[in-house]
């Protein structure tokens, strides 16, 4: 019984792997479909173009992949591991540069007499996985981070507590209710019950506990927008920042100091948060720097895919979160 010969070029296109084939120029021959879908490119986009013409970086970035890309001409497999590489994409306002990590395998493809024509990448988009790992670090050492500010924190509050209080018994009675607060706050970042939870959840959830003490001066107002479980952790990482070091260093430290949270749904599938505290004491928090700004300013940006910018102005703070759109995001084990 004779087996039809295989038409090899098909049979390559239809693996189910995201494959990209280069000649000795680094010129583009042919991918995988898998391939195309994980950078949304035609074929025909592709084909003929310098490698790096169809997918520009720079610095590092693009001399990491060339200089492995050379190798495998060379004959040597190589392998890199959760390395960014931008890429271009079709945002809600245009053309943009979408964030990507990548572990790639390049291998040479050996001719029988040893020639070296062309070399297969296997581009394995692995962004989920890094963001979900640097989502589950950060909440660590964030918790690392509380356990040893906690004392500071349950100093100001004792401090606030007994000026309001009028005897032992009522200091001892709403101190108590304001640590359990906090120990509920603690425990909302380790729950597991996130999912379709709403940002006026969050904000609110998170304000609560410090409502009494702001005697009416916390604004909230918004739409209703739900989030993914991995958005709501990254989101109340930030919002309990925020929270704490008010207490701490902010408005919530004087009894006229006012906290305004406003969020809103933006563009196709976005939403932006903005956070305003009025009446912050001597221009404390504009000094202050270390993990807590780590968290505002790039942790929670880049697990949300979105931007952030924190701005002071005299007692005024305003901590803007924009999230221009979101896509299905994995958690720690890998599920949507």
């Amino acid at each position: 019984m004779s087996i039809k010969e295989p038409d090899y070029a098909l049979v390559f296109r239809s693996l189910p792997a995201p494959c990209l084939v280069l000649d000795q120029e680094m010129r583009i021959v042919t991918a995988t479909e898998a391939y195309l879908q994980t950078v949304d490119r035609s074929l025909s986009d592709l084909v003929g173009r310098y490698v790096f013409d169809a997918f520009p970086e720079e610095g590092e970035r693009q001399d990491r992949f060339h200089r492995a890309f050379r190798r495998a001409l060379d004959g040597e497999e190589n392998t890199l591991v959760e390395v960014p590489f931008s890429i271009p994409a079709n945002g809600p306002d245009g053309p943009v540069m979408r964030e990507v990590w990548w572990t790639c395998r390049h291998t040479p493809v050996i001719e029988a007499d040893g020639r070296i024509d062309y070399m297969i990448q296997n581009a394995m988009d692995v962004t989920a996985q890094v963001q979900a790992q640097r989502l589950k670090n950060a909440i660590a050492d964030e918790l690392q981070h509380r356990v040893g500010n906690l004392f500071s924190l349950v100093s100001v509050i004792a401090r606030r507590t007994a000026a309001n209080a009028t005897d032992l018994a009522d200091f001892a009675s709403r101190f108590e209710a304001r640590v359990q607060a906090l120990s509920r706050t603690h425990a909302h970042l380790t729950g597991s019950n996130w999912d379709r939870m709403t940002i006026d959840t969050i904000v609110t959830r998170q304000l609560d506990d410090y409502a009494a003490m702001a005697r009416g001066n916390i604004t909230l107002e918004g739409e209703r927008v739900e989030l993914s479980a991995a958005e709501a952790q990254a989101l109340t990482l930030a919002i309990h920042e925020l929270a704490t070091n008010s207490v701490k260093y902010g408005a919530l430290q004087t009894e006229d100091g006012r906290i305004v949270v406003n969020w809103a749904n933006s563009g196709r599938s976005g939403y932006d948060i903005e956070w305003r505290e009025i009446g912050i004491p001597d221009g404390e928090r504009k000094a202050r720097s270390g993990f807590g700004s780590m968290i505002l300013d790039t942790i929670v940006p880049t697990q949300l895919q979105g931007s952030a910018e924190r701005n002071f102005d005299g007692p005024t703070l305003r901590y803007r979160l924009s999230v221009p759109e979101r896509r299905p995001v994995r958690g720690a084990d890998g599920a949507r």
